[in-house]
């Protein structure tokens, strides 16, 4: 009998212990990993200077430590290296919109994996420029929002945004509320497009 009451009244003592403002830590994690699921081998060979037609394989993974279950959605955007990206220090997103998008309800501590398979399909060069005109994006050919030049073929760049739907307003938003502070999230990867086919 004096155990068991000595383990109860150390396990009280401990719990009295814990602070009683103690705060549950709410964040998105949002990362992109490439065709081996780690962070590496982005593109075929690793280098970057793809040709139309290359396929690059990633996975987007969003994982909800909100404390709560969430909408979310994921943006996909291609910017090239002049146009205004995602500010996250001011929570303001790319004013380009997204050529693919997918939403998710996440419950707590859920991670949502997007396989991505991807190529550009059609793309042209001039002189001084490579404009990219549609995109393959898990097998569909896309159009809208893919056309986009960039100087000599060089930094284009792949978007990845993660919009949090907002009950009070009834939207999806960039910025969402953790702990009282106004977070954003998202990611990009880069690569150039300098040759639109194997003959210089």
């Amino acid at each position: 009998m004096f155990l068991i009451s000595l383990v109860l009244l150390s396990a009280i003592t401990l719990l009295a212990r814990v602070p009683s403002n103690y705060t549950y830590d709410q964040y998105f994690a949002l990362y992109t990993l490439g065709a081996t699921g780690t962070a590496e081998h982005y593109f075929p060979g690793d280098v970057t200077d793809i040709l139309p037609g290359a396929t690059m394989s990633w996975y987007v993974g969003v994982y909800n430590h909100m404390g709560s279950v969430e909408l979310v959605k994921v943006l996909i955007k291609i910017l090239n290296g002049t146009m205004i990206g995602p500010d996250q220090l001011n929570n303001m997103p790319s004013g380009r919109g997204a050529f693919y998008e997918m939403t998710r309800l996440l419950v707590i501590n859920a991670t949502w994996t997007i396989p991505l398979s991807w190529r550009v399909f059609n793309a042209t060069k001039t002189p001084n420029a490579t404009t990219i005109h549609s995109m393959v994006l898990n097998g569909y050919v896309l159009t809208e929002n893919v056309e986009v030049s960039a100087l000599y073929g060089y930094d284009f760049r792949i978007v990845v945004e993660l919009w949090v739907y907002d009950e009070a307003s009834g939207n999806f938003g960039f910025a969402w509320d953790a702990n009282g502070v106004e977070r954003s999230v998202w990611n990009q990867l880069w690569f150039n497009m300098t040759r639109t086919s194997l003959i210089p």
